[in-house]
């Protein structure tokens, strides 16, 4: 009788063990069914954003300074140059004067092309360097924006660039790189994260 009961026990052990199992996998299935809450998402036209920014033209300025003395330079460099017009006449053709101020003016020559080539890349990085702080600032501007509305996404309206008008258009590539295909324009927050992003440039530029 005791090896019976014994059986019994292990039995009903091994049933409650199943029943629980059951109910725990039932509450996860159902936790992974139950329905979650509706994301927010909102849109910008970034090209928009982009030129609207007091920031932009701030790194604009910035840049266009620096060119601005490269530019300066360049133009003092290449009177100087035409100045030796003038001297060569001074002196005979093929004499030892005249050909060492042809040596000087071709050196400053290729100087001076040196000097715009640099400032051709320099305006190139310049601008590059203005580009990739705005961007960063546009994603850290959303971030908090986003936090402060209650939205989860925020994207690019790539629907604002009309389609490539013409036959010899490569469209398939075109539609593969946009991304949407509707976007309510109740949900767009063009305005109010430009509005964002000018006011806290503005409090920085007062600091």
């Amino acid at each position: 009788m005791k090896h019976i009961g014994h059986k019994q026990i292990n039995l009903l052990a091994i049933v409650g063990l199943l029943v629980i199992g059951s109910m725990a996998w039932q509450t996860h299935a159902l936790r992974r069914l139950a329905p979650a809450t509706p994301a927010v998402l909102v849109t910008v036209d970034f090209g928009r954003v982009f030129n609207s920014l007091e920031e932009r033209s701030y790194e604009q300025e910035r840049a266009q300074a620096t060119i601005n003395k490269i530019d300066e330079e360049l133009v003092k460099r290449r009177k100087h140059i035409e100045d030796y017009e003038q001297e060569l006449e001074l002196y005979q053709a093929g004499s030892d004067k005249w050909d060492k101020l042809i040596r000087q003016q071709q050196l400053e020559l290729m100087e001076y092309e040196s000097l715009s080539e640099y400032r051709n890349m320099r305006a190139s990085r310049e601008e590059s360097k203005g580009l990739r702080r705005i961007y960063k600032n546009i994603r850290k501007a959303s971030a908090e924006l986003a936090k402060q509305n209650g939205w989860d996404y925020i994207f690019i309206n790539d629907l604002i660039a009309p389609l490539p008008e013409g036959d010899d258009v490569d469209m398939d590539s075109v539609i593969s790189a946009r991304r949407m295909l509707y976007a309510n324009t109740n949900m767009d927050v063009t305005d109010a994260l430009v509005e964002f992003m000018n006011a806290s440039f503005d409090e920085m530029a007062v600091r």
